[in-house]
């Protein structure tokens, strides 16, 4: 019976979780005895599957310094109780953001004698280790991917190429998303009684983040989910929004051809049913773990991303034959920056791992600020037969591909070997 401790102590987005708990569905129970050293979200998830787990809190009354001592020691119980034989953080950027409520860090489970290893969401060593945010601050991270003992790479959103031998390729989700019969007859029923187009978009609290307090970014964020509603509504179709997400945007839909079903949390079967019951999947986050789940269900989607500096004061004439929406949103933004993933930005950070990338082939690109492109994209991947198929068969083919990548077991038993 092989050990392994789970460090999941990410909790702004459940990103890291999800990474770690797909991985954790493929190792039988019989083989491996699996712990989770976490953070409260996803404990759910994990009490519902029957997964041991133990929780670090970060508490609002009382100092950092006794939020540390008492995590750190018990992490120091787990170690000596469980008695891992590998420990695997999700990922060990999360364990090091985690390190002023924790007390954790690489360093410290170094300490413990017992390898480590680390999911590696975004090709670290590809990079140059500088992430750079929205509004152009750069933060240097420390290259702590290559002092694992190990390296996991899911994909997607990773390249299917050679590694070194202690990169080790996996698969993100182990199987198609496909509906059955009597789940495609029950969303029909719900969401497209009458043939109506059904869009798919997800929000979550970490995207109302302003990290570096920019006033433009805090007026981008507002008007983002304005700008999905206002393209969605110049298809002029009659079309159905499913969103799944912290705040309601039913307020900026009062268009008569919409009809729009808000959830703020739904259980992962019923998300997955409706994303993959879905016309198209539509996101700022090139990043997004359900990106890569509506590929698998052959649902075609759209990133909205910006690939250069916007200055409105220099585009005045442009704007005037914009619609009045637009022209409010230029005068409200002012300025806006390149970005992959919403807010945070990450232009530069992330171009290395989408470079030669065979999954960009599996969804569309567009700018969020052009209005005409993205209307037509939306358009075309709604109603045209042909271009829908020829996606999705792409889509089909690149997941085939990475199912037959190592599983999470064949992933451990190399590093037994």
């Amino acid at each position: 019976m092989i050990k392994i401790l789970f460090v999941t102590l990410g909790h702004l987005s459940a990103g890291e979780f999800t990474i770690a708990f797909e991985f954790c569905k493929g190792l039988p129970k019989e083989e491996f005895d699996v712990c989770f050293l976490t953070s409260t979200k996803g404990t759910s998830y994990l009490k519902e599957s029957k997964i041991r787990y133990v929780v670090l809190e970060q508490s609002d009354s009382i100092s950092n310094l006794e939020d540390k001592n008492r995590n750190k020691k018990i992490t120091d119980d787990v170690m000596k109780q469980f008695r891992p034989d590998y420990v695997i953080a999700s990922d060990v950027y999360t364990l090091w953001y985690s390190h002023t409520w924790t007390g954790l860090n690489l360093e410290i489970f170094k300490e413990y004698g017992v390898p480590i290893g680390s999911f590696d969401s975004y090709e670290f060593s590809s990079t140059d280790f500088v992430q750079d945010y929205y509004g152009g601050y750069k933060a240097t991270i420390p290259d702590y991917i290559n002092q694992c003992d190990f390296v996991i790479r899911y994909c997607p959103i990773n390249k299917i190429q050679k590694t070194e031998s202690n990169v080790k390729l996996t698969y993100l989700f182990g199987e198609k998303l496909e509906l059955t019969m009597d789940q495609k007859l029950e969303f029909k029923r719900t969401f497209n009684p009458n043939q109506e187009k059904v869009i798919f978009i997800t929000s979550s609290n970490w995207e109302s983040l302003n990290v570096n307090r920019l006033p433009a970014l805090t007026n981008l964020m507002d008007w983002v989910p304005r700008i999905l509603t206002h393209y969605i509504s110049q298809l002029n179709e009659k079309l159905t929004i499913i969103h799944v997400g912290p705040q309601s945007y039913k307020s900026l839909i009062p268009y008569e051809n919409i009809s729009y079903f808000h959830y703020p949390f739904i259980r992962p079967e019923i998300f997955d049913t409706f994303l993959a019951g879905s016309d198209l999947f539509l996101t700022t986050n090139i990043i997004s773990s359900t990106l890569a789940k509506a590929i698998y269900a052959t649902v075609p989607a759209i990133v909205l991303q910006n690939d250069k500096l916007v200055n409105y004061n220099n585009l005045k004439e442009q704007l005037r034959r914009m619609p009045d929406w637009y022209q409010e949103m230029a005068r409200d933004v002012k300025i806006a920056y390149p970005f992959r993933l919403f807010p945070f930005g990450w232009y530069s950070f992330l171009k290395p791992l989408f470079h030669n990338n065979e999954y960009t082939d599996t969804f569309l690109q567009s700018i969020l600020f052009q209005n005409a492109k993205t209307v037509n994209l939306l358009r075309s991947y709604l109603y045209d037969e042909n271009l829908c198929s020829a996606l999705k068969q792409k889509q089909s083919i690149y997941v085939d591909k990475v199912i037959r990548l190592p599983s999470p077991k064949n992933v451990i038993e190399s590093l037994v070997e």
